[in-house]
Parts: structure tokens; C-alpha cells; sequence
């Protein structure tokens, strides 16, 4: 991420002087960071207050804004007026949302986040392994703070923004990753499955969309070493880097940030094509299709996985059905619909099932994974001691059996219409 040109950030009673910036560590889940100073108009420093840029699980309780106004200069809504200032710079680099916490006790800061425009999502508990833990914190309010009016409502995971802050870093995907390598009753493991599909002879060209942290690939050097091209892309530059660094030592690798939609690459240019557990992502799917198409050579293959609509999502908002939990679908892409929407573009498509479920006996995990969801929003509304309670409710035996619906396709073939 590059830093924006900003000395001061100027209000009608306030304005808040840069004192430095620090760059992201992924180690420690630090994104990048402005640190500024609250000031008067004629210079009087009153406090401090900071914007961290990106979202992860770290920042949900710790929160993308932190101030503190000096005594002194306290009751004059500064809080809120810094607040609002750093919002307008989050909006600058396209953050979507920005969460703030504060501590359920604190009136003051409680009334600096609504007057600030905040929506009250919960009171959430800190977990042991965060540094406000150690710091004698055990609850915090989460406010949320919607950048662009109606986005909410708006934005879908076809979205290409809510693409960028879902996939932004890899600890989300990590999130959803560690849960079925986790609790999945199928040992094989949906990538090594879906690499076992992979039809991929020496000499052969590859191009990788989507590839995300990278880990199907580890232990695979045989198969990069072999082929004549191997590349590796992601529409996010941060999950890109996450690859870089899972595969840091691997030889034979090209890295590039490419969006599906207008694939950087000359026609008949690759002998495999691969796209896992992201077409359902694309705005214009017909469109990333035909640039598919047109980078595969004639006798070329296409893989592509993705999930059905009779699994997690279906089970999980089925708990809740009751509480009037009524997430919409994405079924942009999916095993019931896939084949029919790749045969406007490739005359054949083969599609393979993955049999498997999770058998999960810590619901926490199962927590995590929610709140990993850029969807599920309503859901999400609901306190995370009564999400628990309901999985909890739901297990048998100490185990909750959720039920998955996994599988890809293979296409090959052109249809003869339309543009290449």
C-alpha cells in the first residue's frame, strides 16, 4: 500500500498533524498506519489519534481508529471531529468500513463513536492472545462505520471492492482455510482432490487466477519444475505476497497481480488454465470467460472449483431461521449452474463432486469462520454469545455436523462464437 501525501488533515475546529507512518508487518497482523496529532487551530497539540488501514481479525477488537484527548481540552467533541477526519482518509483508500472499539464503560468514548456516526454491532470479548488481554482489557464495543452510503446493502461478493477487503490479506482466508484442514472428514484435502484433476504433462504453460496463500502448491515442485511457464496471479497484491512468502524458496514461479476480466497475457498463450473458488467472485463472469478462452490454446483445459448451493451457507443460516436470518446466495457461479454458463463459452465441461462435511467439536472455530465472512451480514448482527449458543444447541455427541458441498469442473473447447 503507498502512504497518501498528507501533512494535516484540517476541520472546522481541529486539525490533525502527521507525525509518521509506519508500514504493515503481516507477522504480526500490523497493517499499514498513520499516526497523527490532534491539534488547535494555532498549533496547541490536545491529543493523539491514528488510522490503521486493512481488516483482520486484530483489528475487529482492537479497531482501525484509536485517540485520546488531554484532559485539559475534554467535552468539546475533538473525539468524534478527529474521528471524522480520518474516516474521509479511510474512504481515500477505499477501506469500505472502519471499525472502532472502545471500552463498554467508557461513556465518553461511547458517545464520541455515535456521535461520529458509528453503528453498535456488539460487545465482544477479547481473546486471550490479543495484546489488549495483557493490557487487563476482557470486553470491548465494536462499532462499525460504513464508508459509501447503501453499501451495505449494495455491495455483493461480486463486488470488486468488497473482493479487495475480503481477500485484502490472507488472514480471512486463513480463517476459512484452517477450518476444513481442521474438522473435514475427508482426509485426501480438497487441493491436493482438485490437483488431482490436473491434467498437466511436461513442457506445459500454466496460469494459476485467484491463486490466494499459495498452499495448494507446497510439496508440488515436481509439477512446477516441469511445465514451460508457471504463473501464479491474484486480484489482491496483499494475497499475492502471502503466496510469495508460502512458496519462498520454490523455483520456476511468476507472480502477477491480474484481474480476470482483462488477463495481461497474448492469445493461445497457455496450455492450462486455473481458477479455484473465485469465479463466483467475478462482476462480468462472461466477460473473464472469454479472456479465459482466448489465453488457452485450442487443445487447452480449463479447471475451475467451486462450491454447490446445498452446503455450509444453506446449513448454517438454517439454525437461525427462526431469528428471521435470511442471507441472499451467491449463485454467480456454482455446481449447479456452473456447466451451463461455461458452455457459453467452451463447447465441453466435465463436472467432478467432492464427497466430504466438517465434524467440528470446538463451535468456536465455528465463530471464527462467521466472522470471516464479508456475507452473512444480519447474522453477523447477532451477539456472538447467542451464535454460540444456537451451534452449541445444534451439536450431538459434542460434535457439530455441517454438511459441505464441494466439486470443480473441467472445460475445454470453444464454442466458435463471439470474439476471442
Amino acid at each position: 500500500m503507498e502512504f497518501l501525501p498528507v501533512k494535516e488533515l484540517r476541520g472546522e475546529e481541529i486539525l490533525l498533524c502527521l507525525e509518521k507512518t509506519c508500514e504493515a508487518r503481516p507477522e504480526k497482523q500490523w497493517v499499514p498506519a498513520y499516526y497523527f496529532s490532534i491539534c488547535l487551530p494555532d498549533g496547541t497539540k490536545i491529543g493523539y489519534c491514528d488510522l490503521r488501514v486493512g481488516h483482520n481479525d486484530r483489528l475487529y477488537i482492537g479497531g482501525n481508529i484509536s485517540y485520546g484527548i488531554d484532559e485539559a481540552h475534554r467535552g468539546h467533541h475533538y473525539a468524534s471531529e478527529a474521528c471524522k477526519l480520518l474516516l474521509d482518509l479511510a474512504r481515500k483508500h477505499h477501506m469500505g468500513y472502519v471499525i472502532i472499539t472502545c471500552d463498554p464503560d467508557n461513556r465518553a468514548s461511547r458517545r464520541t463513536c455515535e456521535l461520529a456516526g458509528g453503528k453498535y454491532l456488539e460487545t465482544a470479548a477479547v481473546p486471550e492472545w490479543h495484546n489488549m488481554y495483557e493490557e487487563g482489557m476482557r470486553r470491548v464495543r465494536v462499532y462499525r462505520f460504513e464508508l459509501e452510503d447503501g453499501q451495505e446493502g449494495k455491495a455483493g461478493v461480486s463486488d470488486s471492492e468488497t473482493v479487495r477487503q475480503q481477500y485484502g490479506t490472507a488472514s480471512r482466508l486463513n480463517t476459512r482455510i484452517s477450518i476444513h484442514s481442521k474438522y473435514s472428514t475427508n482426509k485426501q484435502g480438497f487441493g491436493n482432490w482438485i490437483v488431482s484433476h490436473y491434467r498437466l504433462r511436461e513442457g506445459m504453460s500454466v496460469l494459476e487466477l485467484g491463486c490466494g496463500t499459495g498452499e495448494m502448491w507446497l510439496g508440488k515442485g515436481r509439477i512446477i519444475s516441469g511445465c514451460s511457464r508457471f504463473v501464479l496471479s491474484d486480484f489482491s497484491e496483499g494475497m499475492l505476497d502471502k503466496a510469495k512468502e508460502t512458496l519462498r524458496g520454490q523455483k520456476g514461479i511468476e507472480y502477477r497481480i491480474i484481474d480476470i476480466q482483462d488477463i495481461p497475457f497474448a492469445d493461445r498463450e497457455f496450455d492450462a488454465v486455473i481458477a479455484n473458488m473465485m469465479l463466483y467472485h467475478v462482476p462480468d463472469l462472461n466477460k473473464g470467460l472469454r479472456e479465459v478462452r482466448r489465453v488457452m490454446k485450442e487443445d487447452g483445459s480449463f479447471y475451475c472449483a467451486t462450491y454447490g448451493e446445498n452446503g455450509m451457507m444453506k446449513y448454517i443460516c438454517g439454525l437461525f431461521e427462526d431469528r428471521n436470518i435470511r442471507e441472499p446466495a451467491n449463485d454467480a457461479f456454482t455446481l449447479q449452474n456452473g456447466e451451463s454458463k461455461l458452455k457459453t463459452v467452451f463447447s465441453d465441461a466435465e463436472r467432478f463432486l467432492y464427497e466430504d462435511s466438517l465434524e467440528i467439536t470446538d463451535v468456536g472455530d465455528m465463530v471464527d469462520y462467521i466472522y470471516s465472512l464479508n456475507g452473512m451480514t444480519e447474522l453477523r448482527k447477532l451477539p456472538e454469545s447467542e451464535i454460540r449458543g444456537v451451534l452449541q444447541k445444534n451439536m450431538r455427541g459434542g460434535v457439530l455436523r455441517v454438511p459441505k458441498e464441494y466439486g470443480m469442473f473441467i472445460a475445454g473447447g470453444f464454442t466458435g462464437t463471439g470474439p476471442l
